[in-house]
């Protein structure tokens, strides 16, 4: 009797220990990951800043080209717009805000022949010359945007803009030749003829192009 109580006290411990073996297992074990060194590294995420990416070799082109302009800053403000990736754009581009801004001279004109008056010095006149050749000056870059557009030929684009070169001094000339005179908008004068003068020198620069 003595003996078959130590067989169950051991059989009883055997069992304990088993228990605790397994409880113990199932809370040690871990997945074993294996780095593999042969494996590809994961291509880096593409950075993203928002800004406009160009084509390298047109932005190189319109940069390069801007050089031979008068207003080579002119130039290069117009080249970084959207949309602009060619001569052609680019010149497109000039010509539809050279003719924003003469449209806005015409009004600030407007404005002031009818704040001055006739006061029988001139200056109605002055203002009123002034006026009708920014008006001319808009037709013109207009018509001349058209030709590009449709494929006109380089003679018709350069005669277009050799009349609108003259729309675009006639306004200084006015009032140089009245020097008791003052322009109400001188400033709006020099940018809007060097506008022109770029324009004019892009034309010629894409007319020369096989």
């Amino acid at each position: 009797m003595f003996r078959f109580r130590h067989i169950i006290a051991a059989l009883i411990l055997v069992a304990a220990s088993a228990a605790s073996l397994n409880s113990v297992g199932a809370r040690v074990v871990h997945p074993i990951v294996f780095n593999d060194p042969t494996a590809a590294a994961p291509a880096p995420a593409p950075a993203s800043d928002g800004r406009r990416l160009f084509a390298t070799a047109g932005h190189d082109e319109l940069m390069a080209l801007c050089q031979q302009m008068h207003y080579k800053t002119l130039c290069t403000t117009m080249a970084t717009l959207p949309g602009v990736a060619t001569p052609e754009q680019l010149l497109d581009t000039s010509l539809r805000i050279t003719a924003v801004k003469a449209a806005m001279a015409a009004m600030k004109l407007d404005a002031a022949m009818r704040s001055g008056g006739d006061k029988g010095d001139g200056m109605a006149s002055s203002l009123q010359s002034c006026r009708e050749s920014y008006a001319s000056l808009v037709d013109s870059l207009r018509s001349t945007r058209d030709t590009l557009r449709s494929g006109g030929s380089s003679a018709d684009l350069m005669t277009e803009l050799s009349a609108a070169g003259t729309f675009s001094t006639d306004c200084e000339d006015i009032f140089d030749e009245r020097p008791e005179l003052q322009s109400p908008i001188p400033g709006a004068q020099r940018h809007i003829s060097r506008l022109v003068s770029n324009c004019l020198d892009l034309a010629a620069i894409i007319k020369e192009q096989p």
